[in-house]
């Protein structure tokens, strides 16, 4: 069965992250302010108080305690806080997913890894931005979770058939469905206005030579997936860890795939930022 990916995502279109979607014009008037900032922020008390557990954990680092919204947004900035609204505002959006389909504990900590790695693989190649790779880290499976709510008769067949046949998850959707959850997620992205450089990375995070703006983006979220499959932090329901060929590790300077240097670095900060999103 082909799948109509706009009519899928149609529901969670509709309703995107409205905090998120808020700030994001906000973001986008040059007239606006920290205070305004501030003011959509401080209308969901229980996002605020996430938001400032987030920004004082171990995950980010500062020396003082940040204890306004507005003292957070001095300090991390604007675009960095409204990268942070939309990570925690998802984890709301998707509920009910079926438990025999995935996990949505480990699910999440597959994701929170894969972003935590993506940041830190961006940070040793001296990007900036970082959090825009957390971010495409964290959002990379977003549209197995579309695939699991809308089609979870098909996708429970499509599971057992790769643990049983050591099949890799994208493969076997793009067989069954003409589509895969990478697309999906993408599409979702677009959806909610989000710009290229998040959306590519997640199109593309198992084809990573397709990618053509954001390239080196999308080898790392490629490579950060593999390195948390093969660490097992998580699962977003994948039977195998997913493989990289040595050319997208060469593009990227390794030798082979770095998980012994960075697995230390990756569990502290995974645990950290565990304790502050789950």
């Amino acid at each position: 069965m082909a799948v109509d990916i706009d009519a899928a995502i149609k529901d969670w279109v509709g309703s995107p992250p409205n905090v998120y979607i808020k700030l994001k014009k906000t973001l986008d008037d040059p007239r606006s302010s920290f205070k305004e900032f501030s003011a959509i922020i401080g209308n969901d008390p229980s996002l605020s108080a996430r938001l400032l557990k987030i920004v004082n954990s171990a995950f980010y680092g500062l020396g003082s305690e940040v204890d306004t919204i507005t003292h957070a947004l001095g300090i991390i900035g604007t675009e960095q806080l409204t990268q942070l609204v939309l990570a925690t505002s998802v984890m709301k959006e998707f509920t009910e997913i079926p438990k025999n389909l995935v996990s949505m504990d480990l699910f999440w900590r597959h994701s929170i890894a894969c972003g935590v790695a993506a940041k830190i693989i961006a940070a040793s190649l001296e990007e900036r931005n970082l959090e825009t790779y957390y971010l495409a880290g964290m959002l990379h499976d977003i549209g197995s979770l579309v695939m699991y709510k809308k089609f979870p008769e098909q996708c429970e067949k499509i599971l057992e058939r790769c643990k049983e046949n050591k099949e890799h998850l994208f493969d076997v959707e793009v067989k069954v469905f003409g589509s895969s959850h990478a697309k999906v997620g993408g599409k979702l992205l677009a959806g909610w206005g989000l710009p290229p450089s998040l959306c590519e990375p997640v199109i593309f995070h198992h084809r990573p030579k397709k990618a053509k703006e954001y390239s080196l983006a999308t080898k790392i979220v490629h490579v950060a997936d593999s390195i948390v499959d093969e660490m097992r932090l998580g699962s977003s329901g994948e039977a195998l860890a997913n493989p990289v060929k040595q050319e997208i590790l060469t593009d990227l300077g390794f030798e082979e795939l770095p998980i012994k240097k960075f697995e230390n670095e990756i569990k502290d900060q995974y645990y950290s930022a565990m304790s502050v999103f789950i």
